[in-house]
Parts: structure tokens; C-alpha cells; sequence
């Protein structure tokens, strides 16, 4: 069985401690292999995933309805904001999913069986998956939330450079600001006994402030003079508004002047449900193909197959469009729920998903599926072949030695 057909769809973890003693491979060849293909392959996906979380923040019609333009980007260098927080997720998540295997697959090995030392079962190793799936998932969600603010932060600086003379504030600011009327729409009852959000248009990319959350919630705010916190908060969401942060630090220090730690904390059970639910469908989906391929292959082996180049891509394609059917919506939640007004507006996952179904459709809960089933069937490949050529490359350094006297 060859060194490539042994690796997982999607992951490159050695399936047992014995696979990674045979291949040759150790924990550094791998964290090296492993970080750096996860770095190449989101660095090239990166633009399909910053167009995937824009189509899922964006309405659509809300904005058609106010004739705002696009926020689309400009530019590549515009395409790329929150790349470097996701790059710097991939490979925080990668080493961390090796270093915890590896740690868990050595915790979860049995003294003694059958006569044999430090044998791990199969079970085990599941356990032991998981264990580093969990860990791996936690260093992940700071990272999530640091990209959609960028992404985020982009959007309404495209939006307030394109608006800005459109006559009012798009970020809602100033709430007791008449608004200018849509010139296609006729008011026959005053504007004054409307929302904000039926008076003008509101970026879904600005921090609302507490008069525009008290509209969403239909919660009547009482006159009594705010708390100094709240008033210091409200003051930053305006400068915030008007000044998006477009760096990677930038945007740390504006979620924690804002938010506190909380901030980096967001969507934590629907980033687990998501990647349990991906991790299941892509595993299943993958084997339920190849059993219809060869459906009298007898082994229990999950990726010992041979197979042609035809039919490895068309169960690449298969599973992956799987994985994008069934989690599209675990997707969509997520990134509401970490965008800027996620913990404000949405309570949990399941009232995220009701707002959005009863709200803008049930297709609102599909945005973004086609840049995000590029960006999964692409970074399969993408990074299987990476891995395989830095891992050959370590190999063949790590067999040099230098300055060796002769």
C-alpha cells in the first residue's frame, strides 16, 4: 500500500503509531509537512472563503431595495483581508492536532496486549481522534472570529466608501437622523413611526448601537441616563464604525476594546457541531462510494483502495459535495454568530437558524455554498499533494549532514 492511498481524505494523521514508524515519518517531519501545506492551501482558498462569508452576511434585497452598491472587494489585496488570521488558525490548528494525536494516540496505548508493548487498538485510536479533534477545534474559534470581523470590517469600508454621498448615516449612528426616503418609495403614513431599518439602510457589516438592538429585540429602552461603561462602549462602536480596522492587530485590540475576551469566544458549540458534523459526512460519504466502486472488497481497511485517477477525483467530488449539503447551514449559523452583532442580536444556534428561515427564506441558509465547495474540493488535493512533497523534501534534508569533517 503506498504512502499516499494511507492518508485520510482530509487529514494527515498516521492511523496508527506502527504506520508511522514504517513510513519513516516522526512528529517534526510531520508538524513541518503538515503546518506548511495547511498554510499554502488557505492561502491559496483564501479568496473563495472571504466571498463565502460576505454572501452570508450580506442581504441581498435589503441592499437592492436601498440601491447601496456592492461591497464587494476591490481589489486581490482586499480579497486577502482576514487571510492572515485564517492562515494563522490553519497552522495553530494543524500543529496542535499533531502534537495532541500524538499525545492522546501515546495516552490511550495499552501496556501490554497479546504479548506486545505499548499496542494501541483500533478503538483507541478513534478516542484518541477525537480527543485531538476537540483540541484542535478549540484554537480554531479566536482565529474564526478574527477573520469574519476583517472580512467584516472590508465590507463596510467598501460600503462607506461608495455610499458616501448618498445622505445619510449607513451605520445607523445617529438614530434620531431623518433619513432620506428611497426615491422609488412612497411613504403615506410618516417615517416617523418606523424603524430605523424601514427608514434607511443599515450595514449588517457595522456595530449596532443599543437604540438599533432595542428595534431588533422589540424591547422598549427606558430614558434613564446610561452607566459611563456603556456610554465609553456605544462611543467606540461609533468610532469603530467610522474607522474599520483592516490589520490583524488592529482588529484584536478593536474585538477587545469592544467585546473583552468574549469576543474571541463566539460560535464555540456550532464550530464543534460543524466539524463533527463534516468530519462524519465526509468520512461516510467517502466510504459509501468506494463500497459502490468495489463493492466485493472485503478488507476493513477505510483507505487502503487502489484506485484509478477518475474515480479518486469523482469520490473527492462526491464527498465533498456531501459535506457542503449537509453542513452548509451549521455554516451559515456560525458566521452569524461570530460576526460583530451575533451575540447581540442571536441568543443560540437554533433561534440563528429560525431568524434566518423566517426572515430572508430558507435559502439564506445555503449562501455561500458554491465558493465554499471550491474551496473544499480544492483544499483536499491541494494539501494531500503539499504534504507529500514537504514531507519528501524534510526527508531527504534531514538524511544531509553539514560542515562534516572529512
Amino acid at each position: 500500500m503506498s504512502k499516499a492511498s494511507s492518508k485520510a481524505p482530509g487529514t494527515h494523521l498516521p492511523q496508527s503509531k506502527n504506520d508511522t514508524v514504517s513510513s519513516g515519518d516522526n512528529l517534526l517531519t510531520a508538524l513541518v509537512s503538515g503546518c506548511t501545506a495547511a498554510a499554502f492551501t488557505a492561502t491559496v482558498t483564501y479568496p473563495f472563503d472571504f466571498i463565502k462569508t460576505q454572501q452570508q452576511i450580506n442581504n441581498a434585497p435589503y441592499m437592492k431595495k436601498w440601491n447601496i452598491p456592492g461591497n464587494y472587494p476591490a481589489t486581490l489585496g482586499q480579497m486577502y483581508k482576514g487571510g492572515s488570521a485564517l492562515v494563522l488558525g490553519a497552522v495553530v490548528k494543524n500543529g496542535s492536532r499533531l502534537v495532541s494525536y500524538n499525545w492522546a494516540s501515546k495516552f490511550m496505548s495499552i501496556d501490554s496486549h497479546d504479548g506486545e508493548t505499548n499496542k494501541t487498538t483500533a478503538p483507541r485510536i478513534v478516542i484518541a481522534g477525537i480527543m485531538s479533534a476537540t483540541i484542535e477545534t478549540a484554537f480554531l474559534i479566536p482565529f474564526e472570529n478574527i477573520k469574519i470581523t476583517m472580512i467584516q470590517n472590508q465590507s463596510l469600508k467598501n460600503e462607506l466608501t461608495r455610499t458616501k454621498d448618498i445622505g445619510y448615516d449607513i451605520t445607523g449612528t445617529k438614530v434620531g437622523h431623518h433619513s432620506h426616503h428611497h426615491p422609488h418609495q412612497h411613504d403615506h403614513h410618516g417615517a416617523t413611526g418606523k424603524s430605523l431599518f424601514a427608514r434607511q439602510y443599515v450595514s449588517p457589516n457595522s456595530y449596532y448601537s443599543a437604540e438599533i438592538l432595542d428595534t431588533k429585540k422589540r424591547t422598549a429602552r427606558f430614558s434613564a441616563p446610561a452607566p459611563k461603561g456603556v456610554r465609553n462602549v456605544e462611543s467606540l462602536k461609533a468610532y469603530y464604525n467610522k474607522h474599520p480596522s483592516l490589520t490583524l492587530f488592529g482588529t484584536i485590540r478593536e474585538m477587545y476594546n469592544l467585546k473583552g475576551f468574549t469576543a474571541f469566544t463566539s460560535g464555540t458549540f456550532i464550530t464543534y457541531t460543524r466539524q463533527i458534523a463534516l468530519s462524519w459526512v465526509w468520512f461516510s460519504s467517502y466510504n459509501a462510494m468506494r463500497q459502490l466502486i468495489n463493492p466485493h472488497q472485503t478488507e476493513n481497511a477505510w483507505f487502503g483502495h487502489s484506485h484509478t485517477l477518475v474515480q479518486s477525483l469523482g469520490l473527492h467530488t462526491i464527498s465533498s459535495l456531501a459535506v457542503i449539503a449537509v453542513t452548509q447551514p451549521l455554516d451559515v449559523v456560525k458566521t452569524h454568530m461570530q460576526s460583530k452583532n451575533g451575540k447581540a442580536v442571536y441568543r443560540d444556534s437554533l433561534s440563528t437558524a429560525y431568524k434566518l428561515f423566517m426572515r430572508q427564506g430558507p435559502l439564506s441558509l445555503f449562501k455561500g455554498a458554491l465558493p465554499r465547495f471550491i474551496k473544499v474540493l480544492v483544499s483536499g488535493g491541494s494539501t494531500g499533494i503539499v504534504y507529500e512533497y514537504v514531507e519528501n523534501v524534510v526527508n531527504a534534508a534531514g538524511g544531509q549532514t553539514m560542515f562534516k569533517l572529512e
